[in-house]
This record gives C-alpha cells, sequence and structure tokens, in this order.
C-alpha cells in the first residue's frame, strides 16, 4: 500500500460483478467468479471490467464482502491488499492468510452464538418446509468458527424469504441478531458482526501505518452503507438495492 494513494473499499457480488441472468442478453461478459465445480458464476460488464481496472491502476482497493474465505479465493481478479470476508467475520492479510489478531477477536465476539447458528439454520429451513418453500442454508464459517446463517430459496421467489424471516422473527430467534436481505440472500448475523465493525478496525490501523488520506467506498446492498458511510466518498451502481431505496425515499 502506498500514502500516495486512494483506498477503495469494494463490495464483489453486485457491485464489481454479478451472475449471468442479471445482465442483459447478448451483453459482452468478462468471467470474474466460480463455483466450487469450476464453472463460471459471475461475470463483470464491459464497463464493470473497465472501471475495477481504473481502480487497480489508481486505489488500494480492498474487497469487503459477505463471502467466506474460500468463496473469496473463486473470485479470479487481481487484489493484492487482503480482503475483508464473511460480512467482516475475517480478515485476511495480502498474501490472503487469515488475521490472526482478528481472528481472535471475533471469536469474542462470536462465542455465545457458536451452538445458536447451527439451530438457527435448521429452524429456518423447517420453517421452509413447513410451508411447501424449498430452501436451503448453511453456517458461514472459518475453521471451528461460525460466522452466520445464509438462507436462499430454491426455486421460489424473493418474496417466500421475506416470509420466512418474518416467521422466524415471530418465534423469537433473533434476539441480539440483525439481519440482511437483497434478492435471494437472506443473511441472519450476530450482534457485533459487520462490515461497518470490521472496516472500523482497518481504517484504524491503514491511519496508523499511511496517515489519512482519501478513501472511497463502495456497495450495491442497503447493508453496505454501514460501510461507505465510513469513507469520504462513496458510489452504488445504477438500480442497485441501494439505489432504488434512495430514489424511493426521494420520491415519498
Amino acid at each position: 500500500m502506498s500514502v500516495n494513494r486512494p483506498l477503495a473499499l469494494v463490495d464483489l457480488d453486485d457491485t464489481l460483478f454479478q451472475t449471468a441472468r442479471k445482465m442483459p442478453e447478448g451483453s459482452v461478459r468478462f468471467p470474474a467468479s466460480f463455483d466450487v465445480t469450476g464453472k463460471v458464476s459471475g461475470y463483470m460488464s464491459q464497463v464493470q471490467k473497465q472501471f475495477f481496472e481504473w481502480l487497480l491502476q489508481g486505489t488500494d482497493m480492498v474487497p469487503v464482502t459477505a463471502r467466506c474465505a474460500d468463496a473469496f479465493s473463486r473470485v479470479r481478479l487481481d487484489f493484492v491488499n487482503g480482503a475483508i470476508c464473511s460480512h467482516g467475520a475475517l480478515l485476511l492479510n495480502p498474501d490472503r492468510s487469515v488475521n490472526a489478531d482478528w481472528y481472535a477477536m471475533m471469536a469474542e465476539t462470536l462465542r455465545d452464538y457458536q451452538l445458536r447458528l447451527p439451530e438457527l439454520c435448521r429452524a429456518a429451513l423447517q420453517i421452509g418446509e413447513e410451508q411447501g418453500i424449498s430452501l436451503r442454508g448453511w453456517v458461514v464459517q472459518e475453521g471451528q468458527q461460525q460466522h452466520y446463517v445464509v438462507v436462499k430459496h430454491n426455486n421460489g421467489c424473493d418474496s417466500d424469504l421475506a416470509w420466512v424471516l418474518e416467521q422466524i422473527n415471530a418465534r423469537g430467534l433473533l434476539e441480539d441478531m440483525h439481519v440482511h436481505t437483497n434478492g435471494n440472500n437472506l443473511a441472519l448475523l450476530p450482534k457485533g458482526l459487520s462490515k461497518r465493525v470490521a472496516v472500523e478496525h482497518y481504517l484504524k490501523q491503514d491511519t496508523e501505518l499511511n496517515g489519512e488520506r482519501p478513501v472511497l467506498g463502495l456497495g450495491d446492498s442497503i447493508t453496505d452503507l454501514g460501510f461507505m458511510d465510513l469513507c469520504h466518498l462513496w458510489a452504488t451502481p445504477a438500480r442497485s438495492q441501494l439505489a432504488q431505496a434512495m430514489q424511493s425515499a426521494i420520491n415519498a
């Protein structure tokens, strides 16, 4: 990293790339991420590719992503400054090793959730099964450290997840938790785990190393605004969840 370069904190999915179904038919596509079988799972548009290359040349770019370390390893872009992963539960060093100090700090934050998260995941899937909603879900983790729960629908619609969330909340299962929703993605996160908390820690260390410098934040989700608000400037893709929410607020 360089004191003379701005720092860019950048969300990945639906900011720098997205699935093929979210792109116009026949558009130019550049592979950006892959699934566990090696099949392409995310694509950049021509504009996204040019934007990424511009950021890569002019800034110290750090991903801030919900992806765990394994899922981040399947993003084939030239990041060299480490990453903030698992909604902030995990910091990766520039060599992509796990930052041991942050891992230990999060162990304290997440201690009381280690048994609760698998139980919460099972409860969410059971709620779906009771109503004939096909769901898949899992606990995101690193090693033995459980981070948060992800739930997705298999062949339904996003409103199914909204209903499942209502039922989870009605059953009193979200005490000391917070929620991230965006499309076919429902994340149930422990209190104290967020991109914002991790970015606060990261920026403090960066300032100690490099002094104050311009910080740019980019993200697509309403919950990304938590870490973007810590930056000097921030931006969101057109028609993103965050952009739509802002437009709705302006027109209200």
